[in-house]
């Protein structure tokens, strides 16, 4: 196993620590190949991910800083109907909102999603969770 050198600010290693006390993590190695697998496989889950695609995708919301995120994002799932199996709109504490599609497609389309979310102002965070794969295409 190759070894590596990170430089990271105290506040952010003192929170490395912190999660490997309170989740039972043997070593930072061990929490950061966890985070760095989950980012990755995040990120670019089409050179993981063949065929058809469940998952679930996550947007955070503020409308106070654009009133109009909402109706964007809502404008947006429509505009992917085909693909979205279910979507849940939730209002949070002031103007956050919580909004939460299950999709079903290939990485393709869901990344179609994604990048049209993302050019939404007023999003403050878009997780995507991968349920379940169908291998082959």
């Amino acid at each position: 196993m190759a070894v590596i050198s990170i430089s990271l600010p105290n506040n952010l290693l003192d929170k490395v620590d912190e999660y490997i006390e309170k989740y039972g993590y043997t070593s930072r190695s061990e929490l950061i190949r966890e985070a760095l697998r989950e980012y990755l496989s995040q990120r670019f889950p089409q050179e993981t991910f063949t065929g058809k695609i469940y998952a679930i995708v996550v947007i955070l919301t503020n409308h106070e800083i654009k009133p109009s995120v909402d109706q964007k994002v809502i404008n947006t799932i429509h505009s992917f109907q085909t693909i979205i199996k279910s979507f849940y709109h939730q209002l949070l504490e002031g103007s956050w909102c919580l909004n939460i599609a299950v999709v079903e497609s290939t990485w393709n389309e869901i990344q179609a999603l994604v990048k049209a979310l993302r050019k939404i102002q007023g999003i403050d965070r878009i997780w995507f969770i991968p349920l379940r794969i169908e291998q082959g295409s």
